[in-house]
């Protein structure tokens, strides 16, 4: 406790880049959420290594087109970042080690030494965006109505009415004028684009 009252009273006393100097400092004691960068393509070895040591972390995914191969797949929200659960490093300096020296992890992002917290409204909004799929999907460009054409597969470049979504995997309905009559077929979005 002498060290953690010690650690505060040299960081009350830090002089700003302005020339003052902080007083009066007031950081919570509850923990919050801090952005660490790792190296690129790491996010996932950085992530269960920190879970090993009981850090809390959040890795957002979202969902984009493959490039081979078509379909879609999950890259992260954010390539190189993630989210670390924290009490403020004068509170848990151990911890802190802990993620600094994880393998993988470049920094962790804040003013000098003192990492900076992320506001709480945005991580809320990031587990609210990938509460129900796990990941976050962008809405379909289609409204209902829209006319389309099919790119690919049996019906290849004939014009549809887009019609609505039918599963989170991607699939969707259109209205497909045959032989006179507005008949319903389930294909990809990925196989539509606007007429």
């Amino acid at each position: 406790m002498a060290t953690v009252v010690a650690a505060m009273d040299r960081v009350s006393q830090a002089p700003l880049p302005d020339g003052g100097v902080l007083s009066g400092l007031a950081v919570p004691a509850e923990a919050g959420w801090y952005v660490i960068q790792v190296k690129p393509r790491q996010e996932g070895r950085v992530l269960r290594r920190l879970s090993l040591a009981a850090i809390a972390t959040i890795l957002p995914f979202i969902e984009v087109p493959r490039r081979r191969g078509g379909g879609k797949g999950l890259e992260p929200l954010f390539p190189g970042y993630l989210f670390v659960r924290l009490p403020h490093v004068l509170f848990d300096p151990a911890g802190w080690s802990r993620v600094r020296w994880t393998p993988g992890v470049v920094r962790v992002l804040g003013v000098g030494d003192t990492p900076v917290a992320v506001p709480p409204d945005l991580v809320a909004a990031i587990e609210e965006q990938t509460r129900e799929l796990g990941f976050v999907r962008l809405p379909s460009p289609f409204t209902n109505g829209a006319r389309v054409r099919l790119r690919s597969g049996p019906f290849q470049d004939l014009e549809a009415m887009f019609e609505r979504p039918l599963s989170r995997s991607g699939r969707v309905l259109v209205l497909l004028q045959l032989l006179g009559q507005p008949t319903p077929v389930e294909v990809d979005e990925d196989c539509l684009e606007f007429a």
